[in-house]
């Protein structure tokens, strides 16, 4: 049996869809339902590709007859799979294979993998894995991380697949890739955006902001922590060593901010800048509430990790955490060829003079009144206070606990 004309249909689909906007997810389900639908005996289905992403070494999605699509992502710190290394994925990567088939039933079964195993328990006839390489951001000269795409297709009609089956399969698979191609460059532009620029500016920048004035100004909370001591801590300390507690410092602190919906706007050294943008006209104590769940966590991760450390070491983990409520002008800053979101008014250079204040006061934490005011009783006032710069003090806050210790002063510097 041949599909030839109805493959050609698929064909001109999947190309309409690579000049779209195609959810890889989305494309995929409904392809296999396609070829499905023309009499391509499909039960089962899988598409895997690596990816440039800050968490994840590769992807993978998974379709079953009757089933949606799954999309699942495998993480750069996990262990290889021991199914992946005894896997036919494995074996075509790695001898670059363009095609692999194995018959699951009669004389020409071949079960040298596992998983044909299994799927032959399951009453799989037969299976084949189709793979395309292409390059991933590849621009100016720069070469993109080798990709491409490995899709194995299985069925359990009795005789497997025919000829006309697999003539079909072929005819698509390079067609796929191209409309796949497309979808992956932008999860790797979006993955790549939101990584260096946060999820709101790789937005804006995504839509076309990216001329230097472009932005807007918005409210919001306004946070910033400092590790205290890292100037000399970084010359006493071993590199690896210090960049290990940095590490911490950041996993406590701006890992926090994620977590509780913050936007990283910048890195300063071993300061961590952020910000908790305020939804709607009432949405300033559901911003100040998330801005001080991390807080609390970033402090009981400090607490953790300086219960776990040798004493000699404790007291490298301080840092100060700062914040404060305000309009803020959020958008592009720098020259016209090298440009970075970032937020710049009165409630950013605010904290900053507040962790400067916190080393003359001795306290981790400070805030101001806009800030205390939403959850009053977590707070108690350390009176008004002269900054730097402003012009009328201010009446500043701490955290109404015993466990806002204070920083030593001789751990402030830095």
């Amino acid at each position: 049996m041949t599909h030839e004309p109805l493959s050609e249909e698929i064909e001109t689909w999947l190309l309409d869809q690579a000049l779209d906007d195609p959810d890889i997810l989305l494309l995929f389900g409904d392809l296999c339902l396609r070829l499905h639908a023309i009499g391509v005996p499909l039960e089962r289905a899988a598409l895997s590709w690596p990816t440039l992403h800050p968490l994840f070494q590769a992807e993978q999605i998974y379709w079953r007859l009757g089933e949606e699509a799954e999309l699942f992502q495998f993480r750069h710190d996990a262990e290889r799979s021991k199914d992946f290394e005894k896997s036919p994925f494995k074996h075509v990567l790695v001898n670059r294979l363009d095609r692999l088939r194995r018959k699951l039933e009669g004389p020409e079964k071949h079960l040298d993998f596992p998983v044909l195993q299994e799927l032959h328990d399951k009453g799989f006839t037969d299976y084949l894995l189709t793979a395309t390489r292409f390059r991933v951001a590849e621009v100016d000269g720069f070469r993109g991380g080798d990709s491409g795409l490995m899709a194995s297709w299985s069925t359990t009609r009795p005789g497997g697949f025919s000829d006309g089956d697999l003539q079909a399969l072929s005819r698509v698979q390079k067609v796929f890739a191209v409309a796949c191609h497309a979808a992956i460059q932008k999860r790797v532009m979006v993955n790549l955006a939101d990584a260096y620029l946060g999820a709101t500016a790789a937005k804006r920048a995504l839509k076309g902001d990216v001329r230097r004035g472009d932005g807007e100004t918005i409210r919001a909370v306004v946070w910033h922590s400092d590790l205290r001591g890292s100037t000399r801590l970084s010359n006493e300390m071993d590199p690896a060593d210090y960049l290990d507690l940095l590490k911490t410092y950041y996993d406590c602190t701006a890992q926090a901010v994620i977590d509780e919906g913050g936007e990283i706007l910048e890195f300063i050294g071993d300061a961590v800048l952020a910000i908790f943008p305020i939804r709607g006209d009432t949405g300033g104590p559901e911003a100040v509430r998330a801005a001080v769940r991390a807080m609390e966590k970033a402090l009981d991760l400090r607490e953790a990790w300086i219960g776990a450390a040798p004493e000699e070491a404790r007291e490298r983990m301080n840092f100060s955490i700062a914040m404060s409520m305000g309009e803020v002008m959020f958008g592009n800053i720098g020259v016209p060829t090298r440009l970075t979101f970032s937020a710049i008014g009165t409630a950013v250079n605010k904290v900053a003079r507040l962790d400067e204040l916190s080393k003359t006061l001795g306290r981790m934490v400070l805030v101001t009144r806009e800030v205390a005011q939403v959850e009053p009783d977590r707070w108690i006032s350390v009176g008004p206070q002269s900054l730097r710069d402003f012009d009328r003090g201010i009446e500043l806050f701490t955290r109404a606990c015993a466990r806002d210790a204070f920083v030593p002063i001789a751990a402030a510097a830095g």
